[in-house]
């Protein structure tokens, strides 16, 4: 092969690969950060370590005391677990998303969560929520309790999940002894639910637990279920 031939040769080869690099796409831009999770419920859980009950008990009182003064809220429940009496919960719920964050960016707050993480075992674990099926709430006494459940449903079983749990609210609420049955879909995770009960003493609840419609969902759950069914029993603090 003569020099010339050779020469030619490269030239219509670099030719060819110019254009190809030319017609590369540029990479894509970075994705845009994730929104907040919004949700106008909030189910918030808080451990303190076992010998600072009281002092937890304290200032969970402050906490609900202090969300009763911020605008847009629409209600706040303290709880107390029955077993572990250094759990406590906080049920909340707020007019929209905006006024939920703006309670939890007040200086006050944070003062409080704060002191809350100097004695805790855990963090706040502060979860806002959606409502799924979510019925009247009648007064409640003070022998009442309250129990709430962690379900969490495996991520393809999500729309089944929420038919399970519409259903047994429905079916739990006409039930005696019941004040309360709500459903919750978790934001940020739409396939986790909150079942959030109140039963006019234990004996109410115990039924509940032993019923068709009970043993029905959890027979349901099962091989859907990501997770151990978490139920918590809890007294409602002053």
């Amino acid at each position: 092969m003569s020099c010339r031939t050779l020469l030619l040769g490269l030239i219509l080869a670099g030719a060819t690969f110019v254009p190809a690099l030319a017609q590369t796409p540029a990479a894509a831009p970075p994705a845009p950060p994730s929104p907040p999770v919004a949700g106008d419920y909030v189910v918030s859980y808080i451990e303190v370590a076992p010998g600072k009950a009281a002092e937890g008990l304290a200032l969970v009182k402050e906490l609900k005391a202090t969300a009763l003064k911020h605008p847009g809220v629409v209600g706040v429940t303290a709880l107390q677990r029955t077993t572990h009496p250094h759990h406590f919960m906080l049920l909340e719920r707020w007019t929209d998303d905006a006024a939920r964050a703006a309670h939890a960016a007040m200086a006050d707050v944070g003062a409080l969560r704060a002191k809350l993480a100097a004695i805790a075992t855990a963090p706040f674990d502060e979860r806002p929520h959606r409502p799924l099926a979510v019925g009247e709430a009648k007064p409640a006494g003070s022998g009442a309790i309250y129990a709430v459940t962690h379900v969490d449903f495996i991520p393809t079983a999500r729309e089944q999940g929420e038919a399970l749990v519409t259903a047994l609210a429905g079916a739990s609420r006409g039930s005696a002894g019941n004040l309360r049955f709500d459903g919750l879909t978790q934001a940020s995770r739409p396939n986790h639910f909150t079942l959030v009960e109140v039963w006019a003493d234990p004996k109410a609840w115990e039924a509940h637990v032993d019923a068709a419609a009970t043993k029905t969902f959890r027979d349901n759950l099962l091989p859907k279920s990501g997770s151990l069914y978490d139920e918590r029993l809890y007294h409602v603090i002053d």
